[in-house]
């Protein structure tokens, strides 16, 4: 007969759940966790919310890549002083968070929001960890996605199973102060692009949506301007880029034209 396992690994003790005592055991690997055995075995406590639990376990995870994602940043980017430091976990965009928001963004808001096509997140999605402006667009663009009201229901029961116990709003905000953050770390004004007036317009719509009208309006400015200074009223201007990107740079144009006035 085996004999009953002795011990729980870290995550299955942390939830009170039964552990096969394997490496990696059954249950991490459904949830996605890392199986681990180096807490010390303490007094048994009350039982919590174990979605609750799992949402802590993944988020020290995401703490702790976030920590070599600075790193990494810190070097590939350089730090100004004059930057703050870090409060929020950049660990939480990842790219199972941009397919979600991706997939919201075409099944709710594109009808309405027709800026960005499916070939251009995609290749966004590929800079992620080599291009801080389009970083910056990705933390902008899922920070509206979730800020939006009633995503989880919108986007169903496996929005809701992502989340957990997090709140969507939370992670929208915490995703918006880390793009600006990062934001400072490139001069988009003195060489601006249409991902910078992109960015500028998702800013100008989160804040919106959290009805800080004044800064919303400051970023709907900023990304106007910006379209101005490449040369986005001028026809001549799309001659060079394919059809796909000509369209949707038109439709931003036109999209920042109506939403000012």
């Amino acid at each position: 007969m085996a004999s009953a396992t002795k011990r729980a690994c870290d995550a299955c003790h942390r939830r009170k759940v039964r552990c096969n005592g394997q490496q990696s055991c059954g249950n991490c690997s459904q949830a996605g966790l890392a199986c681990t055995y180096d807490a010390i075995p303490q007094k048994k406590g009350p039982k919590g919310s174990r979605a609750k639990v799992i949402s802590e376990l993944r988020l020290k995870e995401n703490q702790k890549k976030a920590d070599h994602r600075r790193q990494d940043s810190a070097h590939k980017y350089g730090s100004p002083t004059s930057s703050p430091s870090p409060t929020t976990p950049s660990g939480l965009l990842n790219h199972e968070l941009i397919d979600r928001c991706t997939d919201f963004y075409f099944a709710q808001l594109y009808p309405t929001i027709p800026i960005m096509h499916d070939e251009q997140l995609w290749a966004l999605a590929n800079q992620l960890d080599t291009s801080v402006e389009a970083y910056c667009l990705l933390c902008s663009f899922c920070a509206f996605m979730l800020i939006q009201s009633g995503i989880e229901e919108k986007a169903g029961q496996s929005m809701k199973q992502f989340f957990g116990s997090c709140s969507s709003i939370s992670l929208g905000k915490a995703l918006l102060e880390e793009g600006l953050r990062c934001r400072k770390r490139y001069d988009y004004i003195e060489s601006p692009s249409v991902n910078a007036v992109i960015t500028s317009f998702f800013l100008f719509s989160c804040f919106f949506g959290m009805d800080k009208h004044n800064t919303a309006w400051f970023h709907l400015r900023e990304a106007t301007t910006l379209a101005q200074i490449i040369g986005m009223q001028d026809e001549r201007t799309y001659a060079n880029s394919t059809r796909v990107a000509a369209i949707s740079m038109r439709r931003l144009f036109w999209l920042l034209f109506v939403t000012e006035r």
